[in-house]
């Protein structure tokens, strides 16, 4: 799938470019080689291969930044209902309506 970006590396800098860009001019420019993955991925779930899209998703959420939260919402919620596992989509999408970015936040202990 990854044929343009062979490795995890580029994809997290493809990942950071967007997350970084300073206009929406340069987000869109750095947005495009993204969406043709996205693309790639919707290809192979015409061909049943759902894993694609899941293991995309999972890239882009676990990365964080918020300017992805629109990628991730089109790839998870759609491979996990194609999995059968409908309650995971409910979940990362209810997560993404609530997602706390501070790291204070992300304790539970204090």
């Amino acid at each position: 799938m990854y044929a343009a970006y062979p490795c995890v590396g580029n994809l997290r800098k493809m990942l950071k470019l967007i997350a970084e860009s300073k206009t929406p001019e340069e987000r869109d420019k750095h947005f495009d080689a993204l969406t043709e993955i996205v693309t790639l991925v919707q290809f192979a779930n015409d061909e049943c291969d759902y894993g694609e899209g899941l293991e995309l998703g999972i890239d882009v959420f676990c990365f964080g930044s918020t300017e992805l939260h629109s990628t991730v919402l089109s790839l998870l919620p759609l491979a996990y209902q194609l999995l059968g596992r409908k309650e995971f989509a409910d979940i990362v999408t209810a997560h993404l309506a609530d997602r706390r970015t501070t790291v204070a936040s992300l304790s539970e202990l204090s």
